[in-house]
């Protein structure tokens, strides 16, 4: 077996050398006096060439998580990011619940504070290295990682990296934990070597037991009413294709319902819309894929006698304590797998219900074009409206954007103005809900692909969450050219709402201002991005939305610079 083999080399040096081979990009960091090692080992690597993942300064371990998520929707490769000691990784905590509930790998790593008080190379140098020692670092990422490990000694690096690697991308895919002690990466090592390419490779990823999919075909192609209804389905970029033929071929709508990917364009006559309650009580078969909750309980529930079809890579949600939905058959495996394999089952069944499928397509055909008509009519109705709606803000952003632009939404972006027709070009990473996501993931999709156009869409409450500042130096750093577009409605809408559904007719419902969801600041966020040499504009009026988004997007493609529209606009 192919081996490479380093010389008087550093633990730290070793461990730099096999993530670069194993295919790591680059390293989204945040440093502390833990990294001593490492930045040792960086500088010199890239002062004798050596390849190792390209070191990213990231002023906030926000910022550094979610570009890591970013980077690998765009990319598909997992990225490493490192933070300082406890405190580091507890501020990376948020980006990490993120990733662990949206399924995406990440090699999430921090220092790990010394433990010797003095003779080994390494030890503690300064008073913090007592204060931040904890007796189980590793504990707070537990519930949120596949697998954590602390890294023991040199020999080991290339079995370690190895096996973070292969587990974090073995389905269904995840983070891991690995803290790195001071002392460890500081040893001299003689010689290291290690296999090249590596021979730790991830699992294959499940396929669905035939004999279900045959009953599911059976079930699907005698169904009058089946409906398809997805969350985050679209972030696989295997899915649309084999979606939109299982759809278009047998009549089968699909509700994206809270989606934070496209799955299929919403311009497909079985794009169903966002709603699944009518589907869900109407429904004789249900098949929900990547999706943690289909519908609420509390507002509908489908017939007694309607087969509900899970599929996922875990369809047991098993990181969910509490889910009860009805689960007539689920089957384990990616979406994508699962749908080209029911499309030649369901072939079989295609002739004796040709007429079940044909009257199943006049009546999805008919509901989407609904759809359309009433998205139109609020577009007509909204365009001049002031403050500025965020239809007519979406219906804008779909004008200067070319159909491989990547769209990161954490704002009230309306997905049916937008014509997404290819796979990854939705991006929303709040798997968790966690926001201060939609920046960092931004900066990550562009990292990935430098030569797309990247929009990043943020409501003014999210736009703080991601620590702007932070964002923009990386932009501005990286010349990351993107296009950030801020709704700025002056609230937490999320938490407004969430408020007069509690207590449709408490004191809140009538108050001109809810306690703790409202802004009273008039905020120029347009100015924050000027801190770090990008272009800002602020939008208060509709007829001026268009040219002052034409300016922005001639900034970030002639000049090659970022560009932050503020666009006060009113509610959803």
């Amino acid at each position: 077996m192919p081996k490479k083999t380093l010389k008087n080399c550093t633990v730290a040096d070793a461990y730099l050398a096999v993530l670069a081979d194993r295919g790591v990009d680059y390293l989204f960091a945040n440093a502390g006096t833990d990294f001593a090692p490492l930045i040792e080992s960086l500088a010199k690597a890239q002062a004798l060439g050596t390849p190792i993942p390209e070191p990213i300064t990231c002023p906030h371990e926000n910022t550094a998580q979610h570009m890591a998520i970013g980077h690998y929707l765009v990319s598909g490769r997992p990225q490493m990011t490192m933070m300082h000691v406890n405190v580091g990784t507890a501020n990376g905590l948020n980006g990490l619940l993120n990733a662990a509930r949206g399924y995406v790998p990440m090699l999430f790593t921090a220092g790990r504070t010394p433990t010797n008080e003095d003779t080994l190379k390494g030890h503690r140098s300064l008073d913090i290295h007592w204060t931040q020692e904890m007796y189980d670092q590793a504990a707070m990422t537990r519930e949120a990682v596949k697998w954590d490990y602390e890294l023991r000694n040199g020999e080991q690096v290339a079995a370690i990296v190895d096996r973070a690697l292969s587990v974090s991308m073995s389905e269904p895919k995840g983070p891991i934990y690995l803290s790195l002690p001071r002392e460890v990466l500081s040893k001299k090592m003689e010689e290291f070597s290690f296999d090249s390419p590596n021979r730790v490779q991830p699992a294959s990823p499940p396929w669905p037991d035939p004999n279900m999919i045959d009953e599911v075909a059976d079930l699907l192609a005698n169904s009058e009413r089946p409906v398809m209804i997805t969350n985050w389905g679209g972030r696989n970029p295997g899915v649309m294709a084999p979606l939109t033929e299982l759809a278009d071929r047998y009549a089968i709508p699909v509700v994206e319902y809270r989606n934070r990917f496209t799955s299929i364009s919403p311009r497909h006559p079985m794009h169903a819309g966002y709603n699944p309650n009518p589907y869900v009580a109407d429904a004789d078969v249900i098949v929900v894929f990547d999706t943690v909750v289909p519908w609420l309980p509390s507002q509908v529930t489908p017939p007694d006698d309607c087969k509900v079809i899970h599929i996922a890579t875990d369809p047991m949600y098993t990181m969910v304590p509490v889910r009860g939905f009805p689960a007539d058959i689920s089957l384990t495996c990616p979406a994508d797998i699962g749908f080209r394999a029911l499309i030649p089952a369901m072939a079989e069944h295609e002739k004796a219900a040709a007429a079940k499928i044909t009257k199943r397509r006049d009546k999805a055909v008919a509901a989407h074009q609904e759809l359309e008509d009433a998205w139109r009519s609020k577009l007509d109705a909204e365009k001049s409206q002031s403050p500025i709606s965020p239809a007519f803000i979406s219906y804008c952003l779909n004008q200067i954007r070319d159909p491989d632009t990547i769209m990161v939404r954490e704002s009230p972006l309306m997905q049916q103005y937008i014509d997404t027709e290819k796979p990854g070009k939705m991006l929303n990473a709040g798997a968790a809900s966690g926001l201060g996501h939609g920046m960092g993931v931004a900066l990550g999709a562009q990292l990935a692909a430098p030569d797309k156009l990247v929009i990043g869409t943020e409501g003014d409450g999210a736009y703080m969450f991601n620590v702007p500042v932070s964002c923009h130096y990386v932009a501005a750093e990286q010349n990351l050219p993107i296009l950030w577009v801020v709704f700025n409605n002056q609230q937490w809408q999320a938490v407004h709402r969430s408020t007069v559904g509690l207590e449709p007719d408490g004191y809140a419902s009538k108050a001109n201002r809810q306690p703790l969801t409202h802004f009273t600041v008039d905020q120029h966020y347009e100015k924050a991005v000027e801190v770090s040499g990008g272009a800002g504009f602020r939008v208060t009026e509709p007829d001026d939305l268009m040219s002052t988004l034409d300016k922005a997007l001639n900034v970030v493609t002639g000049e090659k610079r970022q560009a932050l529209v503020n666009v006060v606009c009113g509610n959803s």
